[in-house]
């Protein structure tokens, strides 16, 4: 049975870093930040159609999927969970798009999950393909 690791080895009590733990707080952090100010920009448009909460999930399944396209080499571990899980976990919300549904008129929650599952989905495509690209290329030993 392996030994838990002790906050001297770099851990905690749970097997998760300290580091990672930060790095996702601090995102999760600036994730809603950034939420808030999408859902203060649109406030002027119609509420039946929730365009801060399909913005936001829109952008952060585009910008997940270009994280993972990417790899992310050049951060560190730590900082790769804290742009993925922590800004871009707290930046979208399945409970926001939950809330919609069950509060709009059948048609319209119909419609918004429509385009919200095929919209997410194809820019998290468009995403990946992306960052696939712009990860740089190792050449290839003669």
């Amino acid at each position: 049975m392996p030994r838990p690791q002790s906050r001297r080895d770099g851990g905690s009590l749970t097997g998760v870093k300290i580091g990672e733990m930060s790095a996702v707080a601090a995102g999760g952090v600036l994730g809603t930040l950034g939420r808030i100010a999408i859902d203060a920009a649109l406030s002027g448009t119609p509420e039946w159609w929730g365009a801060a909460t399909l913005t936001v999930n829109l952008l952060g399944a585009f910008a997940l999927g270009v994280a993972i396209g990417h790899r992310l080499g050049f951060l560190s571990p730590a900082l790769r969970a804290g742009v993925t899980v922590g800004f871009l976990g707290s930046f979208t919300t399945f409970s926001a798009i939950a809330l919609f549904l069950t509060s709009s008129p059948p048609l319209i929650a119909l419609a918004y999950l429509v385009i919200t599952l095929g919209l997410g989905v194809a820019l998290a495509w468009a995403g990946v393909a992306l960052g696939a690209r712009l990860t740089p290329r190792r050449p290839v030993p003669a």
